[in-house]
């Protein structure tokens, strides 16, 4: 039987630090499963958007409104429109910490993005997100709301 040498210990002991601090290449990412707006702010009011509303119910929104849009998983082609106007969007990237979700700051699992729009609302409008996933079944999701 061989003995192992001390240059081949360090190795070892080398590459399993390196390896236990890196990242998981091999798991993939969530599918895209939901999109959808949760809020829509404006000068006059704050509205939080529950499940399935297709309209703003509380206020009359008009001028500088932003409109907050959750994403679950990941998807390659965000998109948000208004009355077919392209729009332009930050977004934030969430991460699952335990059975907490957060934004994103070293710790947690990638689960999706929030992202926020910024139009100018002068009439009642439609706002419209879409994004495809970037692995199967490579579906694309719509959420729509009308502005009022």
């Amino acid at each position: 039987m061989k003995k192992a040498n001390a240059w081949s210990l360090a190795l070892i002991a080398a590459l399993s630090l390196w390896l236990g601090a890196a990242p998981a290449w091999g798991a993939t990412a969530p599918a895209l499963s939901e999109v959808r707006v949760f809020k829509v702010e404006s000068s006059r009011c704050e509205e939080t958007i529950p499940e399935r509303v297709t309209s703003t119910q509380m206020c009359t929104h008009r001028g500088p409104t932003k409109v907050s849009v959750m994403e679950v998983g990941l998807g390659n082609n965000p998109v948000g429109l208004f009355n077919g106007a392209v729009l332009n969007g930050q977004r934030t990237p969430v991460c699952q910490v335990g059975n907490i979700s957060q934004a994103c700051n070293g710790a947690g699992t990638l689960m999706g993005y929030i992202y926020v729009f910024d139009l100018d609302v002068q009439a009642q409008g439609w706002f419209e997100y879409s994004n495809s996933s970037i692995n199967p079944p490579r579906n694309t999701l719509k959420t729509q709301l009308n502005i009022r």
